[in-house]
């Protein structure tokens, strides 16, 4: 089978990308590294973002232990679902057998948020808070891991003749994969069939940044526990519906072209939209309020200790005239003055 990997309108020819690599006899995909990859990038910046919030780390790794765990398992569990009719045969083999590769990110992120919400119940801990801080973490697990499926070549779209068209052996792809537009535009490259397809996980890498960059920003700025949780949400499900559009083997909706997914995508985008919106709004709120009454109990204070002041003064005041008086009552009076009474009485006697 031909392993090659063409990018026609970048320039870019690899001769050969194979899929596993042996370790002691063991054929490893290399599909499953690039997660494992991922998924310690991820942890490294979650103890990081821990530590630059004063946190306690090791909190987050006996969390992160379980929900990486239980994610896994409902990531295989769901990939199974989906993809029945190739474990049909040995289902027992299914769960266990990893080394062929094959999870869904629905299901890693629904276990991982149940097994959280489980271990922040029993310790009595914000889930909200918990959930901010891991967020970024996933969202840079996700960013790398999905490459994994640029070897496993399982995450591939419709035909397209964009500047990211990827072009794959026409051998590669299974048949439910192999749609009519593409065997229509089947190109030949001296013996081999190459088709031309949207590399979905280049777009969702891609997506992932631009969401890890927002979800960043709100970092700095969040109004209330639960937050960046809710951004995170909302943004994957955005991109997650736009790119569902472009899968060639997803489940669509009867009668429509439309996957089963998309809707329940959208249901959760426009939901944690309007609910992180409306909580940072009131939130604002409750600061703006927050601020004026402490403005206005400062202005009291201020305005008090200013009325203590002048009583303050007033108290001199009278000090002062407590002295003119004591000043006063120390002159001689009239009687101790009789030149000064005979002066007075003087003016009455010639009046007579």
């Amino acid at each position: 089978m031909n392993m090659s990997i063409r990018f026609p309108h970048l320039g870019i020819n690899l001769e050969y990308v194979g899929e596993t690599v042996s370790v002691f006899g063991f054929e490893i995909t290399i599909y499953g590294i690039v997660i494992a990859v991922g998924m310690l990038a991820g942890l490294s910046f979650i103890i990081l973002q821990a530590k630059r919030q004063n946190q306690d780390q090791n909190l987050y790794l006996q969390a992160l232990i379980p929900g990486v765990l239980f994610g896994v398992v409902c990531a295989r569990l769901c990939y199974i679902a989906l993809h029945w009719n190739i474990f049909a045969k040995e289902p027992q083999r299914a769960l266990w057998d990893i080394r062929t590769g094959g999870m869904v990110m629905y299901g890693a992120l629904l276990g991982g948020i149940a097994a959280l919400a489980v271990f922040c119940k029993i310790r009595k801990l914000s889930f909200g808070r918990m959930a901010d801080t891991i967020i970024p973490g996933v969202v840079i697990s996700q960013m790398i891991g999905v490459w994994g499926d640029f070897f496993s070549r399982e995450y591939t779209g419709r035909y397209t003749d964009s500047i990211l068209a990827m072009q794959l052996p026409a051998e590669t792809l299974s048949g439910a994969r192999l749609t009519t537009e593409m065997q229509e535009n089947i190109v030949k490259i001296g013996d081999i069939f190459y088709v031309q397809v949207h590399p979905l996980f280049i777009y969702e890498s891609l997506w992932c940044f631009f969401l890890l960059c927002v979800l960043l920003i709100y970092t700095k700025r969040k109004k209330f526990q639960g937050e960046i949780f809710m951004r995170y949400l909302a943004g994957y499900a955005l991109g997650k519906a736009g790119i569902e559009f472009l899968c060639t083997d997803r489940i669509c909706i009867p009668g429509t072209e439309i996957s089963v997914f998309v809707p329940f995508l959208a249901g959760i985008f426009v939901i944690f939209s309007i609910v992180a919106t409306v909580r940072r709004i009131l939130s604002k709120k409750r600061e703006k309020i927050h601020r004026r009454r402490l403005e206005e109990r400062y202005a009291k204070e201020e305005k008090s200790s200013r009325g203590y002041e002048d009583m303050q003064s007033f108290e001199d005041v009278r000090d002062e005239f407590r002295e003119v008086f004591a000043e006063a009552k120390e002159k001689p009076s009239e009687e101790d003055n009789p030149e000064k009474s005979e002066e007075l009485q003087k003016p009455i006697s010639d009046s007579k």
